[in-house]
């Protein structure tokens, strides 16, 4: 069973941890990175709003800060 983590990254460092399908977002630049491979996110790669954030968070099965 796969699961899809979201990484909410703090900093400006890639988590090492991050596996094909999950997706990574930069909270200071509010911006969705990495949506998964192929993308799976249910918003689009690029800035993302506070909105969208929260469909990640709760489309996501595990939420991860760095």
């Amino acid at each position: 069973m796969s699961h899809t983590v979201l990484h909410l990254v703090r900093g400006d460092v890639t988590p090492a941890a991050v596996a094909d399908r999950d997706w990574v977002v930069y909270l200071q630049s509010a911006r969705l990175t990495h949506g998964g491979t192929p993308h799976t996110a249910p918003v689009a790669l690029g800035a993302i709003d506070h909105d969208q954030l929260v469909k990640l968070v709760f489309a996501a099965d595990l939420v991860v800060t760095w």
